[in-house]
């Protein structure tokens, strides 16, 4: 009797073994199948609706829901745990944590500062997610951008921005605005419209846009020109163009219902002014009676360099073999970007050792960017247009939003140099590769020595020239 009892028992202990494990075997197969569906929510771009006031993100299959939230400040955040498992929330920047969090229970943090918080699970690996704090204004331009696409759907959009025929690409990256000479004017031609932009490869997005580019076309002109520009307005809604830094009359300053009336869709408008600002950076964008901020943001902005009397429209500012310009921007559009591209798609700037290089500086976006230079200082020599009672010297300068900059170096040193946002943020994206607001100067030797193999000489007379300049 007492061996059939244990024939029984072992029998019952085997039965519950094989029940334990196919168990295990099923949560294991659930586990990948929620591993595998939120891979394919991960993949699918986060909706752009901002919350205000409180949002609930759910802890569930093993995944935050959703994985991205976009809140204004002051917004409470609560995760609420809907597994069996037990889960935490672990901000990555030591913002907030929370304790072990049992089926039902809830955490929750007010976000009260601008910024991205990226946080986790630390009991699970790959259980992640990330709350976007923005201000009210920004929330707004986000909403209003959201709409203004679904309406632009079921119209026309332009195809990729290239730039309008006829304007040379600059070294920079950015177009150099053509002119006619029309009874004593400099005329130049403006048309606002939609364009698809591509900041860096696989990127595109829809954009406003002076003439197909962001930002628009350079205006480069000398001191004490007469011009006329022509503003054709082929958007959806009003706007006009304000000449920033440039003192011009009243009537001609772009102030949308206070110097003029919005350029209506599909008509023009033509400034006419005499450009007596002092030689330096200034820059010119939308100002419309209403929505500026998401005009700009879409990306009409460009420079206005003026140049010293009698230089010329495609000279080179005296004293300088090189001359660049640096539109830094952030909007969420585009990201964080230099001249309409984010890294590594925005322009290499070239230059070779000994050369004298220029560097016109524009912050047109809504933060604070500190530009920091790799392996040589620069001088601030202007700032608003007005040349500084002494150049200063640094390797960093904090560009206010809205303030333009000149900043001038010599190129010393072979290498390619960063020039990037000292705000990591800015220059890093969610994998941790660079991104964003970082470009660079190639500097290499004034002859490398594949250029002299390659160099087509007939003499020795016309190689010691072109290596000696003799």
């Amino acid at each position: 009797m007492n061996e059939r009892n244990d024939t029984m028992k072992r029998w019952s202990q085997a039965l519950s073994s094989l029940i334990m494990i196919m168990l295990l075997v099923f949560i294991a197969a659930g586990c990948q199948s929620s591993n595998s569906t939120d891979s394919s929510k991960t993949n699918k771009t986060a909706s752009k609706t901002v919350h205000s006031g409180k949002v609930e993100i759910d802890m569930k299959n093993m995944a935050f829901s959703p994985k991205v939230v976009y809140v204004t400040e002051g917004t409470k955040v609560t995760w609420k745990n809907k597994d069996a498992a037990p889960h935490n929330v672990v901000s990555n920047s030591g913002a907030f944590k929370s304790k072990e969090l049992s089926e039902g229970k809830t955490f929750s943090y007010t976000f009260n500062k601008k910024g991205t918080y990226k946080y986790k699970c630390t009991y699970h690996a790959g259980m992640d997610g990330t709350v976007i704090v923005t201000d009210k204004k920004q929330a707004m331009t986000m909403e209003t951008m959201s709409s203004t696409e679904k309406a632009d759907s079921k119209g026309k959009t332009a195809p990729l921005g290239t730039g309008t025929s006829g304007e040379p690409k600059q070294a920079d990256g950015i177009r150099l605005l053509p002119y006619k000479m029309v009874n004593g004017y400099k005329v130049f031609h403006l048309n606002a419209k939609q364009v698809w932009w591509e900041v860096k490869p696989g990127k595109k997005v829809k954009a406003w846009a002076y003439n197909g580019t962001v930002p628009g076309p350079e205006i480069k002109v000398n001191q004490g020109d007469k011009v006329k520009i022509i503003v054709k307005n082929d958007l959806s809604e009003g706007t006009t163009v304000h000449w920033h830094g440039l003192d011009v009359p009243f009537k001609q300053d772009g102030t949308g219902g206070v110097s003029q009336p919005d350029i209506k869709p599909g008509e023009t408008w033509t400034y006419t002014f005499t450009v007596n600002a002092s030689p330096g950076t200034y820059a010119y964008h939308s100002h419309p009676m209403k929505d500026m901020l998401k005009q700009e943001q879409m990306g009409l902005f460009g420079a206005f360099i003026v140049e010293p009397k009698g230089t010329g429209w495609k000279q080179v500012h005296p004293g300088y073999q090189k001359e660049y310009t640096v539109l830094v921007n952030d909007s969420p559009q585009f990201g964080y970007t230099i001249n309409g591209r984010s890294y590594p798609a925005a322009p290499v700037l070239p230059a070779k050792v000994g050369d004298k290089i220029l560097v016109h500086l524009i912050n047109i976006g809504s933060m604070v960017h500190p530009m920091h230079l790799h392996g040589m200082h620069f001088q601030e020599i202007s700032q608003d247009g007005v040349p500084l009672p002494s150049p200063v010297t640094m390797d960093t300068i904090a560009t206010a939003p809205g303030t333009t900059y000149d900043i001038s170096f010599n190129a010393n040193q072979v290498g390619k140099w960063l020039f990037h946002c000292h705000i990591t943020d800015h220059v890093v994206d969610s994998n941790g590769d660079m991104s964003g607001m970082i470009t660079t100067f190639d500097v290499k030797n004034k002859l490398a020595m594949n250029e002299v193999g390659n160099l087509k000489v007939t003499s020795f007379f016309s190689l010691r020239t072109a290596v000696l300049g003799m």
